[in-house]
């Protein structure tokens, strides 16, 4: 039984690296989902194996030391403050996009656990680093030939993983990996080979213009080469190299920061894109860090629990990021997330395990000259690992592979320097009540844990998807409603894809009326329960009264956009969908009011300006409207209003409808001659020429609108006929839509 128990405990740890290249296309979220519920899984079986092996033999029992103290301290730590927290639910099991949550956490701590107790010597852990490489090479040969053009790709390097910062990272590990491997082996081909891995994946990482990992990699290899450089005294040679590597580093970094605006760098969009980082790009990313802290305030011990970010987004929504995503559910910096969702006690606690690694890495070895547990070759590395990863975390958040990789990592460092505690080292167990009792209860709980928690989220993953590939909207129905009966975690997310289902349906006449019907009635019964599981979250009262617009339930609409205001007073997409809710109801004076508010919160958000523009003409103040056309913001330049105003059919559908055809005329001229390059075709347009000259006609200026259509006809060919015809209508005395004689 210890044999097969080791094949499947060794099988599981060497298969979790593999998951990096698994997607899962019959899942929702598919980059996401599969690999999260099979890391979830494959660690409860390894789990439960180790358990029982460790029962059996004392050399896998659970190596202690100060990382696992302070990994184990988070956990309790985060449990309170899960429990206490904003959404309990969320907190601990997340949802389908991002599969965060406390039971990530714990998996993450779990692998770490079995990795550092179970894998013994260095064979074991180059077999495992040379594994995981093995897929970072795959990983990395497939961005490349995205990067090629040779598989369809965002334009950024993203591979496997679906999302370019997730894939920065994974490479920020790799590129390491590849360096500890290096200072590992003799074998002169394999140090070419390990050199190379690592030039290939900064390359990759630079590609997937990720802008806070690539400072990320240069911080950590100039901290690898620092170290090594200042106490490598017995490695001559590496010295020498990794002092000519810090000193190549420090004249590249200023070199790129100097040639930022150069042919060579601009030509590359992922190397300008890293090139081009702006003092407004912190601005953003200080704002969202402000609106955190002003949540960190009202709950500094144990914060809002994990994946909670969304309330204090949305309570302390600041409106200069009316441009930015309106549904943040992370802040983008360690500090303040762990702030966030764990209070002062919670990130102290977060840290302390970085604080250990420095303690065994940095501090112990300076202290205790007889400290053998790593060399310097390999304690630099391993700090250069630490600080690229710490760096990054600074501007991006965590994920299923920066998880595996950091439990990795701290569990290479726990293997050498943890120890097996006493009592657990003389606890001894009869091998028939290990046979015949502890390994059926731990396999028994095994079953049931992953029927409880894991296979209701894969079944309902797939339900959605079957959904969508299904033809049929009554069989798409059943699909949506067997997905929402596995009461998975995911309620909100299969329950917002119902809605958007139902939203498209309702207007689609070729449904028959009793599966329409359907859908309108369990989708209202749905988002009620919604409402009731997630309450206080402006982000579904906005999605419930998107519903109930759409489906012309007004006055319901307007209370759930009342309440979604409630929870986030300064948003101005909240604001906005007010005003239209109330423009639809003919409370023109009213969604005046709206908009305006909407607009004066930041007088650069050229939409809420566009929409105050509009509502102005519906409720007869066509002078306000007209003036919104010029900039009363230093911030803001005309050209950039007429651009968005030239833009927005919203608003010359207004403007026409109450008569305002001056105010048309002056956005039409602008289109067809002043508009830049980006928006060129719309002089290419006839219908622009042809609404202009009936614009013309329609203030009495009939020399103006033939002269436009005489132009027009010289400028567009295929346009001649119709131009020739409608100015003729003019010139008879005839309506200009009339047919030619």
């Amino acid at each position: 039984m210890k044999d097969v128990l080791k094949w499947v405990v060794f099988a599981g740890l060497f298969t979790v690296p593999f998951l990096t290249l698994y997607v899962e296309n019959d899942y929702f979220f598919p980059y996401i989902t599969g690999k999260n519920f099979w890391f979830r899984i494959i660690v409860d079986v390894v789990f439960a194996g180790w358990v029982i092996l460790a029962l059996y033999e004392v050399k896998y029992r659970p190596k202690v030391s100060g990382i696992i103290w302070s990994f184990g301290a988070l956990l309790l730590v985060m449990l309170f403050a899960n429990y206490f927290g904003k959404h309990p639910l969320s907190s601990f099991l997340s949802n389908f996009e991002r599969m965060d949550g406390y039971v990530s956490l714990v998996h993450t701590f779990l692998y770490m656990l079995v990795l550092s107790s179970v894998l013994q010597g260095k064979e074991h852990w180059q077999r495992l680093l040379n594994t995981s490489l093995f897929v970072a090479f795959v990983v990395a040969f497939y961005g490349l030939a995205q990067y090629g053009g040779f598989i369809e790709g965002s334009g950024r390097i993203e591979s496997r993983l679906g999302n370019a910062a997730y894939m920065a990272v994974y490479m920020l590990f790799h590129v390491f990996v590849a360096f500890w491997l290096f200072v590992e082996t003799r074998n002169t081909l394999h140090k070419v080979l390990y050199g190379l891995l690592a030039v290939m994946f900064t390359f990759v990482l630079i590609e997937t213009g990720t802008r806070g990992t690539a400072i990320g990699i240069a911080v950590g290899i100039m901290v690898m080469a620092g170290y090594i450089g200042l106490f490598g005294t017995q490695f001559k040679q590496y010295r020498k190299y990794a002092i000519g590597a810090f000193l190549f580093l420090v004249l590249a970094v200023g070199g790129f920061i100097l040639g930022r605006d150069s042919a060579v760098i601009q030509s590359s969009p992922n190397l300008a894109r890293i090139a081009n980082i702006s003092f407004q790009d912190l601005e953003i990313r200080g704002i969202i860090w402000g609106t955190a802290w002003e949540g960190v305030k009202e709950r500094p011990i144990l914060g809002y629990g994990q994946s909670n970010f969304n309330y204090v987004f949305n309570e302390h929504y600041d409106p200069r990021l009316y441009a930015q995503e309106q549904w943040f559910d992370r802040s983008h910096n360690i500090f303040m997330d762990w702030l966030v969702t764990g209070g002062f006690v919670g990130l102290l606690v977060y840290l302390s395990i970085f604080g250990w690694c420095l303690w065994y890495l940095l501090i112990r070895p300076l202290m205790y000259k007889d400290d053998q547990s790593f060399t310097v070759m390999e304690r630099g590395v391993l700090l250069g690992i630490l600080a690229g990863y710490f760096t990054h975390n600074l501007v991006v958040f965590d994920n299923i592979v920066s998880y595996i990789f950091f439990a990795i990592i701290l569990a290479l460092i726990n293997a050498r320097v943890g120890v097996i505690p006493a009592k657990v080292a003389s606890f001894k167990l009869d091998n028939i009540i290990i046979t015949q009792f502890a390994a059926p209860v731990v396999m028994t709980l095994l079953v049931v844990s992953v029927y409880l928690f894991h296979v209701p989220g894969m079944q309902a993953a797939g339900d959605i998807i079957a959904g969508f590939r299904s033809e049929d909207p009554a069989k798409r129905l059943d699909y949506l409603k067997i997905a929402l009966s596995r009461d998975s975690f995911a309620y909100q997310e299969i329950t917002e894809q119902l809605t958007q289902q139902t939203m498209g349906i309702a207007r689609d006449e070729k449904v028959p009326e009793d599966v329409r019907q359907s859908y309108a009635t369990f989708t209202e019964e749905k988002l009620t329960e919604l409402i009731a599981k997630k309450p206080g979250d402006a982000r579904v009262h906005v999605f419930v009264g998107s519903y109930y617009r759409s489906t012309n339930q007004l006055d319901k609409a307007a209370e759930q956009m009342a309440l979604a205001r409630q929870y986030s007073p300064k948003k101005q997409s909240i604001i906005e969908q007010q005003g239209f809710v109330a423009l639809t109801q003919g409370k023109n004076d009213e969604a005046v009011a709206f908009f305006k508010e909407a607009y004066e919160l930041d007088t650069r958000n050229l939409e809420a300006r566009e929409y105050y523009a509009a509502a102005l003409f519906y409720a007869n103040q066509p002078e306000v409207a007209i003036a919104l056309a010029k900039s009363d913001d230093a911030r803001v330049s005309d050209t950039a209003i007429m651009e968005r105003f030239a833009a927005s059919n919203f608003l010359i559908g207004a403007a026409n409808q109450f008569g305002q055809y001056a105010f048309a005329v002056d956005i039409f001229e602008y289109r067809i001659r002043s508009a830049p390059d980006a928006t060129q075709k719309w002089s290419e347009d006839a219908q622009n020429w042809a609404t202009l000259a009936f614009l013309y006609y329609q203030l009495g200026d009939k020399e103006k609108a033939i002269a436009i259509l005489t132009e027009a006809k010289e400028k567009l060919p295929t346009f001649a006929s119709a131009a020739t015809c409608i100015a003729g209508n003019i010139e008879n005395g005839r309506a200009p839509e009339e047919p030619c004689e």
